[in-house]
């Protein structure tokens, strides 16, 4: 069965597709001029060159279930009047025949690749309040054109990989970020998203985000009022040199909150079992300090240092993020005496002069 002209050779609007190889998988192959490849089943196919007026097909492709049932099944008319190919048995036998075709379907553009916004450290936007060991909320920009975004989540495991496969977790319909809830305390997580659209070749998906969970839950207040009392407990000193006590200071002060609430320890959960929050543990335990004695030692939250916080956002999610010091879940106390400290629970001692402005001699405990 060859080819033979129907209509006249087309003026304007001619694009080569190139036909592939029919497997036997009841599908048609196209390529374009682009070099695009696109697998389409015979009734899309069919419907598709009928709206453009691209090929008229004489006979249904509908029947058609193998190569050979394909490449008799219908006689192609090309609009250029001359036959690309012989004859329709040498189209699923050859490696490829060109037909120029006039109003040849469209490619779909792509949508953009999706930037994920960098974790947020101080606030509510990555972490929610009073869920931070177990919800993480992914943020990311706006694509272009987009409907709704696809979030993929994979699960660290005990060796410390994130294994191969990903899992869809969530769809938004248009909204720019997505909170998933369930999480395991003082883990971390994968994360990637992509756009779609109708339309659209769905985009790229974005470049991974590893985020934790926190090891406690707090709120605005309680991040505060962690920040306040390390802050206070180190003199307000900002040297390099004060690095270690900031660390530690601040893994004394989750680590009391987490053995209480989390790990029913058997001295800090009795200790602090009718505190509902950090910042009561903090204020109103007697075991730190009042919200009001650390305002009259000028410990206010607006002169807390960057470093301080870096602290404190360390020893909440466990990451190194002072000086490549590593946090210790082990330590629990905090003195000022001169000497070497014996129990593994304090974290360090230090002798200073009055009015906390140098350090005399240093002991890590």
């Amino acid at each position: 069965m060859g080819l033979v002209s129907k209509r006249k050779k087309p003026t304007k609007g001619c694009v080569k597709i190139t036909l592939l190889a029919h497997p036997e998988s009841a599908k048609i192959r196209i390529m374009t001029n682009s070099k695009t490849e696109i697998s389409l089943t015979k009734k899309v196919f069919a419907k598709i060159v009928s709206a453009v007026s691209a090929i008229a097909l004489a006979v249904s492709l509908a029947g058609a279930v193998s190569a050979e049932e394909y490449t008799e099944s219908y006689d192609a008319y090309a609009d250029n009047g001359t036959a690309a190919v012989q004859s329709a048995d040498d189209a699923a036998t050859a490696q490829s025949a060109d037909v120029k075709v006039a109003g040849a379907v469209a490619e779909k553009p792509k949508l953009d690749q999706v930037k994920l916004i960098r974790e947020t450290k101080y606030s509510d936007a990555t972490h929610p309040y009073n869920r931070q060991t177990s919800a993480i909320t992914v943020n990311w920009n706006a694509i272009d054109n987009a409907q709704k975004y696809e979030v993929y989540m994979k699960t660290k495991q005990k060796d410390g990989t994130y294994g191969t496969k990903w899992k869809l977790m969530g769809t938004t319909a248009g909204e720019t970020s997505f909170t998933v809830t369930g999480l395991k305390r003082n883990w971390s997580y994968a994360f990637k998203v992509r756009a779609k659209a109708s339309g659209y070749k769905t985009g790229k998906c974005s470049k991974v985000q590893k985020i934790n969970t926190a090891r406690i839950d707090y709120d605005r207040a309680g991040w505060k009022a962690m920040c306040r009392i390390v802050y206070h407990e180190v003199g307000g000193i900002n040297d390099s040199m004060w690095d270690a006590p900031i660390v530690y200071v601040s893994d004394c002060v989750v680590n009391q909150y987490e053995a209480a609430k989390y790990l029913n320890d058997s001295l800090w959960a009795p200790y602090y079992r009718r505190y509902s929050s950090i910042q009561d543990v903090i204020y109103r335990s007697g075991g730190f300090m009042s919200d009001a004695g650390l305002a009259y030692d000028g410990a206010t939250y607006g002169r807390v240092t960057d470093k301080v916080k870096k602290a404190v956002y360390g020893a909440v999610y466990d990451k190194v993020t002072v000086s490549g010091i590593d946090h210790d879940d082990g330590v629990y106390y905090w003195c000022n005496t001169s000497y070497r400290p014996n129990s593994y629970k304090v974290a360090y001692s230090y002798k200073i002069p009055w009015g906390y402005f140098n350090i005399w001699t240093e002991y890590w405990g």
